[in-house]
């Protein structure tokens, strides 16, 4: 909040220095943005322009009727009687407030009604002067901090934005570019949108004191956190996007973090927020987990980074949805509620997942949930439904699938409740290790018959011939004893031929041993 209090003050100076940039238009009745019959209601049917600051006084309500109704400020500062002039947004309208002298926006309008139906308010300049109200579609394109708490006694406001909210400030004014790469949005209050968010290369959105609802998507290709790690709250309903980009978000570069003047101390930099194995410099978009509650209600796609902060968050995935994407997850702990895909990796950092829902691990994918290691972890609860799904090729004898990693055997608490394995070919069981070491494999099959073997002694090489299973693959080993304490690997991902396999070796040169043929 200093921060806040500390930018409040020095934008309210720059507002009356740059008071008199902007022609003063102030309309003489009621009526439709885009009239231009004379003071019906623009003085001599002007339509305010990008430099215009419009006073909508007392008694006064402009109906914005058009997609292109623009001003550079809209106010009612000057009116001393009842709090009632009012832009009223009509459906599909939309309105672009400039801003781009500091200070000018729309806070101090008496009445932005910007509810109608896919209307949109889009503010270029200063997003701290964007009037805090309820919205349609809201666009912030410019810059600055939009705090929506309670500021010099005004109350704070929680917002329901009904579409769209759209945060991809780029339009940042030379001067402001020390200070700036685009928009901040804090939330001080309740935030709610019913539609799509979006977060922009950046950009950053801190749900420190208030909580955030977004019911469509979200995709942040910016920064996504809680600072304060206090009281926020986050709710993806509709399923959370973290997505590659080139943006570098680190405190020594020049961009995002470094420019707002966040330090070590206030819990971001290299080492802080990007979890274990990715301090250092890293380039694409941020999601910062510092909070006890985070929650998605659909998939939970990780394309840039998630990382995670000081304090013992969490994850509840509650809906129907994957956890997939290009880049590991890294997350202090996970809660599964509902039913939830595991198709990304997933690091925690302080705790055991707790299994409450359904998980679903895809043995065509190598990823795994896993414990950091020295993490002094508690329990890991598993009451719920663990089902094992196969859309690769089918297991075979002595494969290992280690769906947990790191999770020692004297913290379990509870079993599932039901756990579903795939089929397997006739003659082959799975052994379930998974609340001893997380693990599940393949024991049995049918033995190997080497049916045939030709040596060729002047190139070295044997040809044999085994009866193999359908979709399995073979290692060939060497050994100059017929015990030794290893074998040695002569070649290793021999795919099966069908009922029998061929496959020619080479063997070391000058050796007279014996060979051994193993299923993967």
């Amino acid at each position: 909040m200093k921060q806040t209090c500390v930018v409040l003050i020095t934008f309210s100076m720059l507002f009356f220095v740059g008071t008199a940039w902007a022609a003063l238009i102030t309309p003489l009745n009621s009526g439709y943005w885009s009239s231009t019959a004379t003071n019906e209601p623009w003085p001599n049917g002007i339509l305010p322009t990008t430099n215009d600051f419009v006073e909508v006084t007392t008694g006064i309500t402009i109906t914005n009727d058009t997609t292109n109704a623009v001003c550079e400020a809209l106010d009612s500062s000057e009116d001393t009687g009842a709090a009632t002039g009012t832009v009223l947004m009509e459906p599909n309208s939309v309105l672009t407030v400039c801003g781009q002298n500091e200070g000018y926006g729309a806070y101090d309008l008496d009445v932005l009604d910007a509810t109608a139906t896919n209307c949109t308010v889009i503010y270029q300049g200063n997003s701290f002067w964007a009037k805090h109200t309820d919205y349609w579609n809201l666009v912030f394109s410019g810059w600055g901090d939009f705090y929506n708490g309670s500021i010099y006694g005004n109350p704070s406001t929680p917002m329901t934005i009904y579409g769209n909210f759209i945060m991809d400030g780029t339009n940042v004014p030379s001067d402001q570019t020390t200070g700036y790469t685009g928009c901040y949005v804090e939330c001080g209050d309740d935030i709610t949108v019913d539609g799509n968010l979006y977060i922009g290369p950046s950009n950053a959105w801190d749900c420190s004191v208030g909580n955030i609802t977004v019911y469509g998507n979200t995709i942040c290709a910016g920064m996504l956190w809680d600072k304060d790690a206090m009281d926020g709250s986050n709710n993806f309903v509709g399923g959370l996007t973290i997505v590659s980009n080139g943006m570098w978000l680190t405190n020594v570069q020049n961009t995002l973090v470094a420019k707002l003047g966040w330090t070590n101390a206030d819990n971001v930099g290299p080492n802080d927020v990007y979890g274990p194995g990715n301090a250092g410099v890293r380039g694409g978009s941020l999601y910062i987990m510092d909070v006890q509650e985070w929650a998605v209600g659909g998939n939970l796609t990780n394309d840039g980074i998630i990382g995670f902060g000081t304090n013992y968050g969490s994850i509840t995935m509650y809906g129907n949805g994957v956890m997939a994407g290009t880049n590991p997850m890294y997350m202090p702990t996970l809660f599964i509620n509902g039913t939830n895909e595991v198709l990304d990796t997933v690091n925690l950092t302080t705790n055991y997942p707790a299994v409450n829902g359904t998980l679903i691990f895809d043995l065509a994918y190598t990823n795994e949930i896993t414990l950091d290691a020295g993490t002094n972890a508690f329990y890991y609860s598993a009451n719920g439904t663990l089902e094992v799904v196969d859309s690769g090729r089918a297991p075979v004898a002595g494969q290992t699938f280690q769906l947990f990693d790191n999770l020692a055997n004297t913290n379990y608490v509870g079993q599932y409740a039901t756990t579903t394995l795939p089929a397997l070919p006739s003659g082959l069981t799975w052994t379930n290790e998974l609340l001893v070491d997380g693990s599940i494999a393949v024991l049995g099959g049918a033995s190997i018959n080497i049916t045939s073997g030709h040596y060729n002694a002047k190139t070295l090489q044997f040809q044999l011939t085994w009866s193999s299973t359908v979709g399995a693959d073979y290692t060939v080993l060497e050994s100059p004893t017929l015990n030794p304490p290893n074998w040695t690997p002569l070649q290793s991902n021999i795919p099966s031929g069908g009922t029998t396999t061929t496959v020619t070796v080479t063997m070391p040169a000058g050796t007279k041993g014996f060979l051994q043929v193993m299923s993967q």
